[in-house]
């Protein structure tokens, strides 16, 4: 039947052409041949047939564009998801971003952080320091919940921290708070360390889930997965770490540092050698007298250092790098084995697609260069005084100074590098698509510049608020800090 639609309708449109074919103005010709009136019959009749012919030409031509729209589409939102789920790099713009909403909030470490889809913020406020909860787009308040008192008159002030981790952290929301000592006390109580309290939080409604003491001299403490790592200094200066439940403080594993970690410089009694720890997944790094590499999963010991040798420790995936003044850089297996010498240590950047696992990128100072993963040998180097930022699509961003730029990292070239003509006050970022960096307008207020991750084209420019700390992702939401306030842009 779908043969013959076009035919009955070619048959409609030829008796209409013949009958307007003929012009009553012009004397009939009983002598023209019926060829004149067959031929101006059949033109229609050759357009069916051309139609019957070719119309499935022109449906599949229709049926390439729209498989095409769906094919660019559908790789428009494996690009959005794909960018969404690296830690570091802002969901993909649209346009031009704009302030959505904001609230009060310092620029203290672990006083923002996405849980269960929302961003959460802590705060200090007149009465208590509360955590509030907050729908990312709109800003609308979920839940809030005061977790300590503001000190009074004649102690200690309260403090407390949220320790993030680099993505969402889900459904549990930890903080730890120190509680206030009485000040101007001659009793020993004042030589104890402060109390530190660890007060888990249900991301969805705010629920207090219980409370647990951190005991001994605080060092550090940082967060991995639903645990805390936690580093304390025994009465002889030694390093307890321990990874605990954070919900229950529970003990995963602990550890004590067969040396001591926090001790006066034989050479100079005057000086001190504070203690350090820090969690570079898949790393515990503890850091003082000596450096000691731990392994984040079961407290395992994968590589002592020199007493005051000054290590450096850098993670490296599922192996680490090591740097020190003397004896130079190394890649170490997952079990510590020595592999490959390296000329610095391995960039850490804020954000890393994993677009190029096959090169490690080696900040050597003056210049940067790429080495092949497996055997150490060098692909490329490239003088420069910019420091890797962050990667994405085999582009590297790098800044510093009063400067920043895309570097291509298959073979090291500079692509472009712009000049903004005033000192960085943060690093730039990007959403896959385009790097957005500080830059100033004409008359020199501040403003963040989309430039095109390949060409280095501003694209646009968004006036900052005076004042502007920094701007950075948080599980892939646009934030800008300020002194006193978090804005979040989209």
């Amino acid at each position: 039947m779908a043969d013959r639609r076009p035919a009955v309708r070619m048959q409609t449109v030829e008796v209409e052409d013949a009958t307007t074919a003929a012009d009553p103005s012009r004397p009939a010709d009983s002598s023209s041949p019926q060829d004149d009136v067959t031929v101006t019959a059949a033109r229609p009749r050759t357009g069916a047939r051309i139609l019957r012919r070719w119309w499935p030409v022109a449906a599949l031509v229709v049926l390439g564009v729209v498989v095409s729209g769906v094919v660019a589409s559908a790789r428009d939102r494996a690009f959005v998801a794909r960018i969404a789920a690296v830690p570091g790099l802002v969901r993909p713009l649209g346009a031009a971003p704009e302030p959505l909403w904001k609230t009060p909030v310092s620029t203290l470490p672990g006083t923002a952080l996405a849980a269960d889809g929302a961003l959460v913020v802590l705060a200090e406020g007149e009465q208590a320091w509360t955590v509030t909860s907050h729908d990312a787009v709109s800003g609308a308040q979920r839940w809030a919940v005061d977790v300590v008192p503001v000190s009074g008159a004649g102690f200690e002030a309260t403090a407390a921290v949220c320790p993030p981790v680099s993505g969402d952290v889900g459904d549990l929301v930890v903080c730890l708070v120190r509680l206030p000592q009485v000040l101007y006390s001659d009793e020993a109580s004042i030589q104890e360390p402060a109390r530190v309290m660890v007060v888990p939080l249900s991301a969805h409604d705010g629920e207090r889930l219980g409370d647990w003491e951190v005991t001994g001299s605080l060092v550090a403490f940082d967060r991995i997965e639903d645990d805390l790592v936690i580093g304390t200094l025994d009465a002889e200066g030694r390093m307890v770490a321990q990874r605990r439940d954070a919900r229950t403080g529970d003990v995963v594993w602990s550890i004590v540092t067969p040396v001591v970690m926090s001790d006066p410089v034989v050479s100079d009694p005057t000086v001190a050698v504070a203690a350090t720890m820090r969690v570079e997944p898949p790393l515990v790094v503890l850091g003082g007298g000596s450096t000691i590499v731990l392994d984040v999963q079961d407290g395992s010991t994968l590589l002592v250092g020199p007493r005051f040798g000054s290590l450096q420790v850098a993670a490296l995936g599922e192996r680490f790098a090591t740097w020190a003044p003397v004896g130079g850089g190394h890649v170490h297996s997952v079990d510590g084995t020595a592999l490959f010498d390296v000329q610095g240590l391995p960039a850490q950047l804020s954000a890393d697609d994993g677009s190029r696992p096959g090169t490690i990128l080696v900040d050597e100072g003056p210049q940067v260069s790429g080495v092949d993963s497996s055997t150490g040998e060098p692909q490329w180097r490239t003088p420069t005084q910019l420091d890797p930022r962050l990667l994405v699509s085999d582009r590297l961003v790098v800044s510093g100074a009063d400067s920043y730029g895309v570097l291509d990292v298959t073979d090291g070239s500079m692509i472009w590098e712009v000049d903004t003509g005033a000192v960085l006050t943060w690093d730039p970022i990007s959403d896959g698509a385009l790097v957005l960096g500080p830059g100033t307008s004409p008359d020199g207020r501040p403003e963040l510049w989309g430039r095109g991750l390949e060409d280095g084209v501003r694209y646009w420019s968004v006036p900052l608020p005076e004042g502007v700390r920094g701007v950075s992702s948080i599980a892939g939401h646009l934030v800008v800090r300020t002194e006193n306030d978090l804005i979040v842009y989209g």
